[in-house]
């Protein structure tokens, strides 16, 4: 057997041969199982791949933490490599381009740089849509709506597209109190409510009177009949009841809005005699049985069917007593000439040979001694190189005069002149004035006098400036930028050239004071913070005029005291000044008939005509705060007071001169006079200061 298979080959058994087979190369389609192993191998190498770039990432990538307000904003970022959880997205440095979203906020679209830096935040606040106000104000129409000291319209209105947070909200009508309130608004582009309950700012006045029928006057402007229910604003009033035949029933009424007030026991009695007095020269004091009447000419009420003892005075004059009788409803008129008292005054000149004038009329050269009327003369000297003088002299004739004049050369006279005008430094002109002694109020006949209109003497010994024209909103916006007089009616109060109103009467003293800082001047008030705890009379510093300068300045002319703005009647001529005229007919209640000044409003400082004294708008456009606390005068007929600076103290201000809503004879008078202790819309004021 060895034998066999050393010969090679096998024998097989049922002598079948076993031959050798050909060799042949392996097919591809043997290769199956080598081609398995190398896709498992691909796909781990891909999965390697895969899990290498995962980790790249990771490890390159930055943690960015985004936060938005509001919470729920809906947050978008620009590219394609960004991976989020929460607020937090992975991010690969460089630049991307963010958007935030949500309802009732304003979108917003930013780049963010990220950095190398493993955690990164940023933060965004989105800005609040503006939110809407609707106001309701009830029954209450037509009223003036101001938002954060901006006009926007009359009630009904919704003011739209209002920046979200606080704002103050204020809204008046005419016979109402104004209302005032912070209100938040929310935003979010959604409307809010806001109720507004105005406050009737009056009180129902019934009267009664016996006889009936008679008519009814509240601050000289009828109202009705007799008996009269009728609605009278806040504050004090004077009420008079007039019949034919009868004597006129007064009394000032304090009203309180809401409180009723009945006056049902008005008893008229049977009308007096009248008496027309009048004197000449005139102004002449009028008793009538010892007691005080006024100044001549005037209308007395005399007790009818009864002898009266009329007496009348005048300085400088004679006294004279006359009797006289009456009877009910009868009327009479009297002049009374009134005989002068003469004085003896020497007059004393240098240079000798200075020629003498008295009231105009030459009286020789050289000092000598002249008898005149005990009434005010204006004696003057002259000589030619020398300024001329002149001083004015009431004689005594109880007690001789001396008056000693020394003329200046020219060049004297230049060295001490005066300038009689001043320029400050925001370019306001101020006029010089040298007052002296006049009567301040009016006569209780005459029409449109309030009671607060006390006549008395009045001496002014310092000279003063007053500005030509009323302060205006440029000049005052110098001070405070962001001042606003508003609106009324919807026409602008706010013009560059437009008298500032709406300012109170610190606010004006404090524009004093810082005019007179600007100049180096010393200021006139003494403030502390922002509220003006007095005065410095000495202090030659801008302030307001007193009283007494503003009615001086308004009223005396050579030819005696003006009544009205543009002279001594009513009603004023065509374009005399900015009253309640038919333009403003929309806006006032009361204007003046068929007279139209061409201004609904205030109109620019100095659009009329000046007064005698060379001012403007003493009368109309603004009225004015003046320097002193309100008070009704206490003094006696022939009491002078000097230099008055008001009350020393008080609850409100004066406030001269009409407005350019006034339109009845009580208000257009040069000598009435209003107070107050708030900002108006028909209130300014002009400066003055003391020449020294």
């Amino acid at each position: 057997m060895n034998d066999e298979r050393k010969a090679g080959g096998v024998r097989p058994e049922h002598g079948d041969v076993i031959r050798p087979a050909r060799f042949e190369p392996a097919r591809a389609a043997a290769l199956g199982p080598a081609l398995g192993i190398s896709r498992y191998k691909v796909g781990v190498g891909l999965a390697v791949a895969f899990f290498a770039l995962v980790a790249w990432y990771l490890i390159a990538a930055r943690a960015v933490f985004i936060e938005v307000e509001p919470a729920h904003a809906e947050t978008e970022i620009e590219g394609l490599l960004k991976f989020r959880i929460g607020h937090r997205f992975l991010l690969l440095p460089g630049t991307y381009t963010v958007a935030l979203a949500a309802e009732g906020y304003h979108p917003l679209k930013t780049e963010i740089a990220v950095g190398p830096d493993p955690d990164q935040r940023f933060h965004y606040e989105l800005a609040r849509l503006p939110g809407h106000l609707v106001l309701d104000t009830g029954d209450v129409r037509g009223a003036d709506v101001v938002l954060d000291g901006e006009p926007r319209g009359r009630t009904p209105v919704t003011l739209r597209d209002v920046a979200p947070g606080e704002h103050r909200l204020e809204v008046t009508a005419d016979r109402y109190f104004p209302w005032e309130k912070t209100v938040e608004v929310e935003g979010l582009g959604r409307e809010q409510t806001v109720k507004v309950d105005l406050v009737p700012a009056w009180a129902e006045v019934t009267l009664a009177s016996e006889p009936g029928g008679a008519e009814v006057l509240v601050d000289d402007e009828v109202v009705g009949t007799t008996p009269l229910t009728t609605e009278i604003l806040e504050g004090r009033h004077q009420v008079r009841v007039r019949h034919d035949g009868f004597k006129p029933w007064q009394q000032e009424l304090q009203i309180t809005a809401g409180q009723p007030v009945r006056i049902e026991d008005i008893r008229l009695e049977p009308a007096e005699a009248v008496l027309f007095l009048d004197s000449v020269p005139s102004r002449a004091s009028v008793t009538v049985d010892g007691e005080y009447q006024g100044l001549t000419p005037l209308e007395l009420a005399l007790k009818p069917d009864r002898t009266s003892t009329v007496r009348l005075f005048r300085e400088g004059y004679q006294r004279v007593a006359k009797e006289v009788r009456g009877r009910s409803g009868e009327r009479q008129e009297l002049t009374v000439r009134l005989v002068p008292l003469l004085g003896k005054v020497s007059i004393r000149v240098e240079p000798s040979d200075a020629q003498v004038f008295v009231d105009g009329a030459p009286r020789g050269k050289g000092s000598q001694t002249l008898e005149l009327p005990a009434v005010e003369h204006r004696v003057e000297v002259r000589r030619e190189g020398y300024v001329n003088h002149a001083v004015t002299v009431i004689p005594n004739p109880e007690f001789p005069q001396d008056l000693a004049i020394t003329l200046k050369t020219e060049q004297q006279a230049k060295r001490e002149s005066v300038k009689p005008t001043i320029t400050t430094s925001q370019g306001q002109v101020l006029k010089l004035f040298r007052p002296g002694q006049f009567t301040m109020g009016a006569s209780r006949r005459e029409p449109g006098r309030r009671a607060n209109e006390v006549l008395h003497t009045v001496k002014l010994t310092r000279p003063f400036y007053l500005a030509v024209k009323e302060v205006t909103n440029r000049e005052f916006r110098a001070f405070r930028s962001g001042h606003r007089s508003g609106q009324a009616g919807g026409h602008s109060l706010d013009g560059e050239e437009q008298p500032v109103v709406n300012v109170t009467w610190e606010q004006a003293a404090l524009y004093c004071n810082w005019l007179s800082r600007a100049e180096g001047l010393p200021p006139f008030y003494c403030v502390e913070g922002e509220k003006v705890t007095g005065f410095d009379a000495t202090s030659t510093g801008y302030r307001l005029p007193t009283e007494a300068e503003w009615e001086w300045a308004a009223r005396v002319v050579p030819s005696g005291l003006v009544k009205f703005p543009w002279g001594a009647e009513m009603p004023p001529p065509a374009k005399s000044g900015n009253y309640g005229d038919e333009s403003a007919s929309g806006i006032l209640g009361k204007v003046l008939f068929r007279y139209d000044d061409g201004f609904p409003v205030t109109a620019p400082v100095g659009s009329f005509a000046a007064s005698p004294n060379g001012l403007y708008d003493m009368g109309g456009n603004a009225s004015e705060w003046v320097h002193d606390f309100y008070g009704i005068p206490s003094v006696g007929p022939d009491d002078v007071v000097v230099d008055p600076l008001g009350p020393p103290q008080g609850e409100f201000r004066v406030i001269k001169g009409s407005s350019w809503m006034h339109a009845n004879v009580t208000e257009l008078r040069l000598s009435w006079r209003d107070y107050d202790s708030k900002a108006r819309a028909d209130v300014g004021f002009r400066i003055a200061r003391f020449l020294e």
